[in-house]
């Protein structure tokens, strides 16, 4: 009760506190009119003031936003290692995030590391963390016995914001204890408030009219490879590339990508695909595809860009305003062909979108379009939300599809859906239901099964007690259920609970159980599943992972239901501040296979990675990918990567590389390809 009251008092007392303005300078201003410093904890939640003094002062000189942190530290604190942009470290930080458009309720968000590391994104109106988002914002620190100071310049020309000054935002200032585990907030906010998060932030003035420096860039790449098996290099027009980007203003945003190359993003981890009704989906991790602000708000069911194997160029143009958000993306694909057999297409991908917003009303309405000769599929998707009261809120979405392809006849079809989520104190919860048509197809995203209705239901549990033995615990349950509309046949149905906690030691335990049916082969088959795990991350330089998983599971190339069980091992840490690693192991066993199915009925599979800092500018990454899945006279893969980054100057970047993936055919190791490779890109 006394909790509750002390938020009330916090969350009332918010809504009074004085905005500043934050001054033009062009030099380190520190004055009381652009100081700020009543840090309280919010993680534990009881609104306790932070133990040690934390001054933060803000200014700007039309250009870049500076943030100067001095924070009090002791012999508990955590300076962490050296890291990659957007390469998490566990450490003591200090973070702003800032919002420039409140009807939309997301937030830029800036960490300074003591040892210099970048770590950026955008929190979105979920609570969630978008880290693809990338600025070009630096810091400087200098720690000395007693004290932490951090000088953050984060240019404003990366964000988004409308209209003529006086510009009015709001900040959220985070300071957070590594060995403690303790967050400390300015104003008070924590997650569970939903919106009010972004409404109670502290407002923040800037009267100046910002400056427009120069809103492009252009950088251009050379690439080149040389094959270690053929004993062959390769130059062409295909080992040269250019991106580009342009702000025509503060809130629009374009990019083009020509013949964009990934010859730098890492191998794929080893993942247990082996027993999967549809093919198995993979994150992106190409940069034009998910980094900046996302207008488009679709997922990969509707937009799946790893379809897009390697485009021959890429068109992004995304904006908002007060009112209005909006996008376009082009891809043209390039295409793959082997003995005249053409193995990727050269289709050209289209996304357009449009999103009215007022106060608790959006309306998002995207276009999407994959076409080639004789050949072209569309889906209009109309997707309004309206949050009828606080942190209560109904949806509903309306996809029309059209596909007309020269080997088929034309048709269309539907998806419409509908839900309400509900959020309070520690709870929060969901319903929803979903009916598509026979016909409806979406070439661009991943849509396996038409012709369904289904309803969903789940509720979730978030507790902080901040007991000596339980810091935070939680539990939540769910339902679904799909049937086929032709016969109204099941399809699948299933439901789960869970619970986890985190001890004030940094431990975690985790426990699952589900159960469910589905249908195949037209049949229906019975399956359940047991987990739990038990992960520890006190020590800085060994955390450590283990879980554990048994029940009956139906495997799909035998029509049947069989036990099985899996273990997996995850360690991880940082060796002093230059070395890090990370390590995955896990074993898949099937109980009962016929003698004679020739499928394996055990297997491992495990990834490992170890990184060397040389400093934040140069890094030296190798990755390990394996498994010894047996299939026809295939025993095993094995692949591996070494990639050496050397940023040589701010945005421009050189990468030395090789990669290598391995098949092992009775009991010899086969080259699939070998390759080793250098990448050298210079930002204007």
């Amino acid at each position: 009760m006394k909790k509750k009251i002390i938020t009330l008092i916090l969350i009332f007392a918010g809504t009074f506190l004085t905005a500043i303005t934050i001054p033009y300078s062009q030099t380190e201003l520190k004055t009381e009119s652009n100081h700020l410093s009543e840090f309280v904890r919010i993680s534990p939640d009881d609104a306790q003031e932070i133990p040690m003094q934390t001054d933060v002062w803000l200014w700007h000189d039309k250009e870049n936003l500076f943030v100067l942190c001095e924070a009090e530290i002791d012999e508990n604190f955590e300076k962490g290692k050296l890291g990659n942009d957007d390469e998490w470290v566990d450490c003591d930080f200090f973070r702003i995030q800032i919002i420039t458009d409140i009807t939309n309720y997301y937030a830029y968000m800036f960490c300074s590391f003591p040892l210099g590391n970048h770590y950026d994104g955008i929190r979105k109106s979920d609570m969630n963390m978008d880290t693809s988002w990338n600025s070009n914002y630096i810091s400087e620190n200098i720690i000395s016995e007693k004290l932490w100071k951090s000088l953050m310049k984060i240019p404003l020309n990366d964000l988004r914001f409308f209209g003529n000054p006086p510009y009015k935002w709001k900040i959220i200032l985070t300071r957070y204890f590594q060995k403690e585990d303790e967050f400390y907030s300015f104003p008070y906010g924590t997650y569970k408030m939903g919106k009010d998060y972004y409404r109670t932030a502290y407002d923040v003035t800037i009267n100046e009219e910002l400056s427009k420096n120069k809103n492009y860039r252009i950088t251009p790449y050379f690439i080149k490879k040389y094959d270690l098996i053929e004993e062959t290099d390769s130059f062409d027009p295909e080992n040269i590339g250019l991106d580009f980007s342009y702000n025509p203003g503060t809130a629009t945003k374009a990019k083009i990508s020509i013949n964009p190359d990934f010859s730098d993003i890492p191998m794929d981890s080893a993942e247990d695909n082996f027993n999967v009704r549809y093919a198995p989906h993979f994150e992106e991790n190409r940069f034009f595809f998910i980094e900046d602000l996302d207008v488009f708000g679709v997922g990969s069911n509707l937009f799946y860009s790893r379809h897009i194997m390697q485009p021959h160029y890429a068109v992004k143009l995304t904006g908002n305003s007060e009112n209005i958000s909006y996008g376009f993306l082009s891809a043209m694909d390039k295409e793959v062909s082997e003995e005249s057999e053409i193995l990727n297409d050269d289709d050209i991908y289209n996304l357009l979108a449009f999103k009215p917003k007022w106060e608790d009303i959006s309306i998002q309405m995207t276009l999407l379009n994959r076409m080639n000769k004789d050949y072209h599929n569309e889906v209009l998707v109309i997707n309004p939300r309206w949050e009828f009261m606080k942190n209560q809120s109904v949806w509903s979405e309306i996809d029309f599809s059209l596909k007309d392809d020269v080997d088929i006849e034309m048709n269309d079809g539907y998806i419409v859906s509908c839900g309400y989520n509900g959020e309070k104190g520690d709870f929060d919860w969901s319903t929803s239901a979903y009916k598509s048509s026979k016909n409806y197809s979406a070439d661009m995203g991943r849509v396996f099964q038409t012709d369904l209705t289904s309803l969903n239901a789940n509720i979730r549990q978030n507790s902080e007690p901040n007991g000596k033995i339980i810091k935070k615990f939680g539990s939540g349950i769910w339902l679904h259920k799909a049937i086929m509309n032709i016969d109204k046949k099941l399809l699948e149905q299933n439901g789960g609970l869970n619970f986890w906690m985190n001890s004030s030691y940094k431990t975690n335990f985790s426990f699952n159980a589900n159960i469910g049916q589905e249908s195949f082969n037209d049949s229906i088959y019975t399956w359940d599943n047991i987990y739990a795990g038990l992960g520890c991350w006190k020590i800085s330089w060994l955390s450590a992972r283990i879980n554990y998983s048994t029940g009956r599971s139906l495997v799909y190339d035998l029509s049947e239901i069989y036990n099985k069980d899996y273990i997996n091992l995850s360690l991880w840490g940082n060796i002093g501040s230059n070395l890090s690693y990370n390590i995955y192991t896990q074993r898949q066993r099937y109980f009962g296979f016929p003698t004679d199915c020739e499928m394996d009925n055990e297997y491992w599979l495990g990834n490992a990675d170890l990184t060397i800092n040389f400093s934040n500018k140069l890094s030296l990454t190798n990755g390990l990918r394996y498994n010894n899945y047996e299939s026809d006279s295939q025993t095993a893969y094995l692949g591996f990567f070494s990639n050496l980054r050397y940023e040589f100057r701010d945005n421009s970047n050189m990468y030395l590389g090789y990669k290598t993936a391995q098949d092992e055919i009775e009991q010899e190791f086969i080259t699939d390809y070998k390759q080793a490779y250098m990448k050298v890109s210079y930002t204007f």
